[in-house]
């Protein structure tokens, strides 16, 4: 009888509270694996982006410094849905798409003139035959603009369109300081910023930022 005993201990299966500190351990080692993907996928995207960011800036200086001013967007709040459920305002990335390829000119307030054979002012994704000699970031990668519909713009690294506002113009009174009408944006140049992983803030402007800094506490931004 005891040999018996003894044998049917050693055969034994783990017991459920064993089979619990496995399923534990197991889902804590797969926590800890997916979390370190994800922090680094979201590292990868922000370096990405700040690429993108520099270069955009560099390009726009060299933009102001060959028209005397920086583009401004033909249009605003043109929302465009780019991922799944989620709308962005585009103006400004089809904007700085059109503005540093040379590739259309429709989404540039007063800039006109065509090349020939191409659509009027609009983008077709080449640079070969531009429409406007105003090609500042060459060589541009495909990695840095998506096409929705018919526009094109300039994305961070997360997929998402760049914002972009040109400051209003500074209007100056007689004898008076000099005053801008419709206070938009943060600088006295332009406001360019990406949402980055900000899952939340999707819809708000550097003016919003400007009443609350907390909203951009995400954002990869040029103030």
């Amino acid at each position: 009888m005891k040999l018996a005993h003894f044998g049917y201990n050693l055969r034994r299966g783990f017991t459920l509270v064993e089979m619990l500190i496995v399923i534990t351990i197991i889902a804590l080692l797969a926590g800890l694996t997916m979390g370190g993907y994800t922090y680094a996928m979201r590292s990868s995207k922000r370096r990405l982006t700040a690429g993108t960011f520099e270069a955009t800036k560099s390009a726009l200086e060299n933009y102001n410094t060959e028209f005397g001013e920086y583009p401004e967007p033909a249009n605003s709040g043109q929302m465009v849905e780019i991922l799944p459920g989620k709308s962005y305002d585009t103006s400004g990335a089809a904007c700085l798409y059109q503005a540093l390829s040379g590739d259309g000119y429709d989404q540039l307030k007063g800039v006109t003139g065509s090349a020939e054979g191409e659509t009027p002012g609009s983008s077709d994704g080449k640079t070969e035959g531009v429409e406007i000699q105003n090609i500042t970031l060459k060589e541009m990668p495909q990695s840095m603009f998506i096409r929705r519909d018919s526009t094109f713009m300039l994305v961070d690294g997360f997929g998402r369109p760049f914002q972009y506002v040109k400051a209003s113009p500074v209007t100056t009174t007689p004898g008076g300081a000099g005053d801008a009408a419709d206070v938009e944006t943060v600088n006295s140049t332009y406001d360019l910023w990406s949402y980055a992983e900000d899952e939340v803030n999707t819809q708000s402007t550097s003016s919003d930022a400007l009443e609350d800094p907390s909203i951009a506490l995400k954002w990869i931004k040029n103030w």
